[in-house]
């Protein structure tokens, strides 16, 4: 037995509320260490007068009750995870665990693990002394489910499928404006001051074309103004970049959006600002005697350690030697803002109000969220959810969120972590570190449980991004393989992103290459690709089993998967050769349906997969 593979942390995501009476709970152990694992639970004060062969005693509930069973939800090399939900009207808790072997029974509470006894004296033990296992000071504590506590979220985003949209790249409009390069007219050696003209008023004009893709949510990458072409470095806060249009062209566009049945979310800045904004302009000029001097992260008045060009501007980019002041990551462009000055979380809770009361946007995606203070997104969240409960609050993490995702702070996050294993498992970029299908298998096995199943569903399930190489690239331009990736995303719990272009098999390398214009020549889409999405989006939307948490894994072996959701059976194989497939007893002879090409199909005990073949099989 391992026994430091035992592991449970209460109030986390392993002790979490999943609304106001219903508490889940995981449990590690080492793998296939215990044959079964039961959880002793109940209401720490809730006590019962009891006849006993040593009389009349009060003892308490979950003494009484029946041993809760515990499901072995997933296995890996190293650990098995056992998950149990139950039910609290009280909403006060206490808890602990017993652990089988094949004949011996361990207690594995707050304080230690202790081996009780043999299975076949566990009984007679407990008689003659209850205290091995009902010593509540020995218990795990979930003190009370506060309903200002509980993690909620807003009803729709499950269900919704997002498209990403960085606006300088995606449509000009029927009449394109001077000024700009011609809308796609570099496609090698892109940067992030190239301007193209992409506007506001074109993708209003493209709202039917996302309507029939089966869009029906858009996150813009930031529209406010700013210098640079991804506009991450804001100037003004309240006003839409005069390069993507006006405000009322912003208000026109959420509501053709709406009509449509699509939800907008905007890109909060608001760890740091641009070069230009208004606030440290003053400070720049006016240095310790700016009334914003302490907004920022300034280790003294003489911060400009570097030449400025004839507009006063940084003439370098990013620095290798220390500023003297803080910045995202290490550009002088962008000042990083201290949120707890009064002044600016002030200005920045206005933006807030502003953008959701004037113009009824959706929700929030956050950047860089988790270099901002927890405190500041807690206010944040108060403000959100007073304007509109609905409101979706999705942060910019690329590892474990759970410590923002608790119920006071983010709704969800961009779930790079679902990324990874897919870029490793599908993936034929150099930069990936390539796995086979049984480490797929334990990856994604392992993010099913870092997340309670309230929050899962709510995650931003993406392959690329603004700031990724494009999924195709990463691939190594084999379309095959984007199809075997996006039908695994898709039948993952977690709202599914397609990032621009994707659909029709836009390439890119790493920022900014990732950043190309949209291609609208049908001539040059890849409309096959453009097909398979939208089919893969109605299957989404028609066969609700795709959007459960969990799964069960049949197959994982070598560049073959094979696993289960409710009556769907999902197979997918990466590899370059044929090979004969060994199906499960619930698929085995059964008539199926494909649902690619509604074809009925009676199967027998194996299935020969062509190079890159997937199948998701109703079993009927």
């Amino acid at each position: 037995m391992n026994r430091g593979a035992i592991r449970h942390t209460p109030k986390s995501n392993m002790a979490f509320a999943l609304d106001f009476n219903h508490l889940e709970l995981v449990l590690q152990t080492g793998c296939n260490d215990f044959e079964k694992a039961e959880v002793i639970i109940g209401d720490p004060f809730h006590y019962t007068k009891t006849v006993t062969p040593d009389g009349v005693k009060w003892l308490w509930e979950g003494r009484k009750n029946p041993f809760l069973p515990m499901k072995k939800v997933y296995s890996t090399k190293d650990f098995d995870y056992y998950r149990v939900t139950y039910y609290t009207e009280s909403k006060r808790t206490k808890y602990a665990f017993l652990l089988y072997t094949a004949d011996e029974v361990y207690f594995y509470g707050s304080r230690a693990l202790k081996r009780i006894g043999f299975i076949d004296q566990f009984e007679g033990l407990i008689s003659q002394n209850p205290n091995l296992i009902f010593n509540l000071f020995d218990y795990y504590n979930y003190p009370y489910i506060n309903e200002e506590d509980v993690y909620v979220a807003p009803s729709w985003v499950k269900d919704t499928v997002w498209y990403e949209i960085f606006p300088d790249r995606f449509y000009p409009g029927s009449k394109p404006r001077e000024g700009f390069l011609p809308f796609g007219s570099v496609t090698e050696g892109i940067t992030n001051d190239q301007f193209f003209g992409g506007s506001l008023k074109g993708i209003t004009e493209k709202i039917p074309y996302l309507k029939e893709l089966g869009i029906t949510g858009i996150y813009f990458t930031p529209l406010f103004e700013a210098y640079s072409a991804h506009k991450y470095d804001t100037k003004d806060y309240f006003k839409i970049d005069p390069q993507f249009g006006t405000n009322e062209d912003f208000l026109e566009l959420v509501e053709t959006a709406h009509q449509a049945g699509i939800r907008v979310i905007l890109d909060a800045v608001f760890n740091h600002c641009g070069w230009d904004f208004p606030f440290f302009q003053d400070v720049v000029k006016n240095k310790k005697a700016s009334p914003y001097y302490d907004c920022f992260y300034i280790e003294d008045e003489d911060f400009i350690n570097f030449p400025l060009d004839e507009n006063g501007r940084p003439l370098q980019k990013d620095h290798t030697e220390p500023l003297k002041y803080r910045t995202f990551a290490m550009t002088p462009f962008m000042p990083k803002l201290k949120q707890s000055h009064p002044l600016i979380e002030e200005y920045l809770l206005k933006v807030v109000e502003y953008w959701m009361k004037n113009y009824h946007i959706d929700g929030w995606r956050l950047d860089v969220c988790n270099e901002v203070s927890h405190s500041f997104w807690r206010k944040f969240r108060s403000l959100v959810k007073s304007i509109n409960p609905e409101a979706y609050i999705l942060g910019e993490n690329w590892d474990d969120s759970m410590a923002w995702l608790m119920g006071d702070q983010l709704d969800g996050v961009m779930n790079y972590e679902l990324a990874y294993p897919v870029w490793q498992f599908f993936g034929q970029s150099e930069s990936d570190t390539h796995i086979d299908a049984c480490e797929f298998k334990a990856l994604i096995s392992q993010l099913l449980v870092r997340y309670p199943t309230s929050v899962t569903p709510n995650l931003f399930n993406l392959l690329d991004s603004h700031d990724t190489m494009r999924v195709l690239n990463r691939m190594g331009r084999n379309k095959a393989l984007v199809k075997l990736a996006y039908v695994f995303l898709f039948s993952m719990s977690g709202a599914p992103v397609l990032y621009y272009g994707t659909e029709v098999g836009m390439e890119g390398g790493h920022d900014p290459d990732c950043r190309r214009c949209m291609i609208w020549d049908e001539t040059k889409q890849d409309l096959d690709l453009f097909a398979f999405f939208k089919q893969l989006i109605v299957l989404r939307k028609t066969y609700p089993e795709m959007k459960e948490v969990d799964l069960v894994w049949h197959c994982a072996i070598d560049e073959t998967i094979l696993y289960q959701k409710g009556s769907l059976y999902f197979v997918l194989h990466k590899g370059s050769r044929e090979k004969e497939l060994a199906l499960p007893n619930g698929l085995a002879g059964k008539t199926a349906k494909n649902l690619f090409t509604n074809e009925k199909k009676s199967l027998g005990k194996t299935i020969v997969l062509r190079p890159y073949q997937y199948f998701i099989f109703q079993v009927l």
